[in-house]
């Protein structure tokens, strides 16, 4: 992994949360990520957090609606340091309450 680090300049990486009934990062129709969104642990151990400098784009994220239907929050994480992919860690994913579900879907990185 070092050496595909040294010989890339940048790196991305796509994670899709599938979920049922239950937000990981906006609270509501905003789209502004709630004090409880997930965060995520980069290669080199830094963490990923809502409002940082490194925050991840977010493509998609219907995860707060709660309709009794499968939703998604699609992450891209494009850095110019690709010594912070891949992702090796999610954190505060949520608790699930009955009737609540999701998956997670962990795309492979792509080292230009």
């Amino acid at each position: 992994m070092n050496f595909i680090h040294l010989l890339s300049t940048e790196a991305v990486q796509h994670i899709t949360i599938h979920c049922l009934n239950t937000p990981v990062w906006a609270a509501g129709p905003s789209l502004q990520p709630s004090p409880s969104a997930v965060s995520f642990k980069a290669w080199n151990g830094e963490m990923i957090r809502a409002g940082d400098l490194l925050e991840p784009i977010i493509h998609r994220d219907d995860c707060w609606i709660k309709d009794g239907r499968w939703h998604q929050t699609h992450f891209i994480f494009q850095s110019q340091d690709p010594n912070l992919l891949p992702i090796v860690d999610v954190y505060n994913l949520p608790t699930t309450a009955p009737g609540a579900r999701y998956h997670l879907e962990v795309g492979p990185v792509c080292f230009l």
